[in-house]
Order: C-alpha cells, then sequence, then structure tokens
C-alpha cells in the first residue's frame, strides 16, 4: 500500500522526524511533568520509570509524563462509536494483566463506547508513513464521533499483558471532519500528555494501564471525528493491533469539546419531550 502523500504527508514527514516535534502538551489541569529518568511511572507491577519512555523514543520534555490519575475536565465526555472496529474483548480480573477475553460481534458498539474495561480493536491495513513508521490506515481505523470540536483526543487503553509501556501507548490518533475521508484528509495528533496512573485507582485495577492525551500540531485547527489506529507516528509499539476503551475530545486549551448545533438540538428535542409528557400527566 502507498503512504500517506501530499501536504499532510509533508507535515508528518517534519513533525516525525527526530527531535522535530516541539508541541509543549496542553493539559486538562496544572501538572507536575516527570523528566528524571529514574522515576517511576504508574502502577509498580508494571515496571516502568521516565528512562523506559524515553528508551521507547518518547521525550519528556515534549511528552508531558505525569505520575497522576486523568480526572475528566469542565464539560468533558466520551465520544460514540461510528465504524471500523476489527475485534472487540473484555478484561476478565481488572488487578491481573493477560487477564482477558473475546467478545462477540454484537458487543462492538457497547465495548467502544464506555469506560468499562471493555475494548475493541484495530488490526491490520497496514501501511507505511513518511516518518517511516509503519501501522493502520486511518481511513481504515476504529472512528469515534466526538460530538463537537476537538483539538486533542484522550485515548483510554486496556492493557491486555506487558511489556508495558509499550503495549499501553500503541496507536495514533487522527482527526477530520469527515468520518468516510481518504487516508490523506485525516491529520495526525501526537502524544503529549500521558497520566501513568491511567483513569481508575490501582487499588481497583490496573488494566486501565496509562491515559493518553493526542494533539494537533495548530491549536487553531479542530475536527469532529476521531481514527484510532495501531502503530503509525503517534505509536511507541507497532506490533499490529491495539486495544481501545474508549475515547474522548478536548479543545485546545483542555476543556471538553462544545456540542455541534445538531447534537444540541437533539437534546433539546428531549428535554421538550419530557415537559411534554410531563404536561400531559399533569
Amino acid at each position: 500500500m502507498k503512504s500517506l502523500t501530499g501536504k499532510r504527508g509533508l507535515v508528518l514527514a517534519m513533525l516525525t522526524g527526530s527531535g522535530a516535534l516541539a508541541l509543549l502538551p496542553t493539559l486538562s489541569h496544572a501538572a507536575a511533568c516527570e523528566t528524571a529518568p529514574s522515576t517511576a511511572i504508574g502502577a509498580p507491577i508494571f515496571g516502568a520509570t521516565v528512562q523506559t519512555f524515553i528508551d521507547l523514543g518518547i521525550n519528556p520534555s515534549t511528552t508531558c509524563i505525569e505520575n497522576a490519575l486523568w480526572t475528566d475536565p469542565a464539560n468533558f465526555g466520551l465520544g460514540t462509536y461510528t465504524k471500523g472496529a476489527d475485534g472487540q474483548g473484555h478484561q476478565i480480573d481488572p488487578l491481573v494483566l493477560g487477564s482477558y477475553a473475546g467478545d462477540a460481534a454484537s458487543e462492538t458498539a457497547i465495548n467502544a463506547n464506555g469506560r468499562d474495561l471493555k475494548w475493541v480493536q484495530d488490526t491490520g491495513n497496514s501501511t507505511s508513513f513518511p516518518s517511516g513508521a509503519v501501522g493502520g490506515r486511518p481511513s481504515q481505523g476504529i472512528v469515534w464521533n466526538l460530538g463537537g470540536q476537538a483539538n486533542q483526543a484522550v485515548v483510554f487503553v486496556q492493557v491486555d499483558h506487558g511489556p508495558v509501556p509499550g503495549e499501553v501507548l500503541e496507536n495514533t490518533a487522527w482527526l477530520s471532519n469527515d468520518p468516510d475521508a481518504v487516508d490523506a484528509d485525516w491529520t495526525a495528533a501526537f502524544l503529549t500528555h500521558v497520566y501513568g496512573f491511567g483513569w481508575m485507582p490501582d487499588d481497583v485495577g490496573i488494566a486501565d494501564g496509562f491515559v493518553a492525551v493526542y494533539t494537533l500540531p495548530d491549536p487553531a485547527a479542530t475536527f469532529q471525528y476521531v481514527s484510532v489506529t495501531w502503530g503509525g507516528p503517534g505509536a511507541i509499539v507497532r506490533d499490529g493491533d491495539d486495544e481501545i476503551d474508549a475515547v474522548g475530545g478536548l479543545t485546545a486549551g483542555g476543556g471538553g469539546v462544545v456540542p455541534e448545533p445538531a447534537s444540541l438540538a437533539l437534546i433539546g428535542l428531549g428535554l421538550a419531550g419530557l415537559g411534554f409528557n410531563r404536561r400531559k400527566k399533569t
């Protein structure tokens, strides 16, 4: 398969070269970004340190590695699954790595739409990118509707097995305003923030791994759909699959996205219906 070409391909080539990405993370709250190589990150069972990330090609001066739980910013909501999953499954024991099982295709939308340790997966559809990375084609990735215009994508992952963090940060997030866009019309976002303890406390589960925030290079660029693919320029491991629990969108400033007018209209119709039913009963 051909690699991505055109203007966006040139942007990818420039931004994914060694040391070329000069993004500073836009955070949902004030962060203590860890930079000392010996600092432990995340659950002790992972055995990860800042040096582990460095060895896998992550620069802690451009990707904030924060040893904290993700917390939802104001107005934050999860995206709605649209299409593209190649598989699905769930965690059996959230405290044990490798304790998972597959699910039937009828569970795809359920698994993709909630932070519940149920996951969907992107596999195959491999291509090469200008940076030299391989991964799934964004036109064939798992697509979510973020409900409004977003500059950042928050990816909540499922940890199926080690080694961590490689098996956690194994995907790229792409943004577009067309869920059916061809490869060249998806814009790659880049890993700018890692929350080391995921979204749930370790005494409840470790299978949530890390929460990863992917940000577009242009803070003025916004899109409504995200395609999450295995590998690609935003990943640190590219082994042909990923496990995604849910995704959400953020503005450039780190807040929740504002729903599109159509979404607001649907909400208004729902509220109006509730009012009508109340009046009818009265």
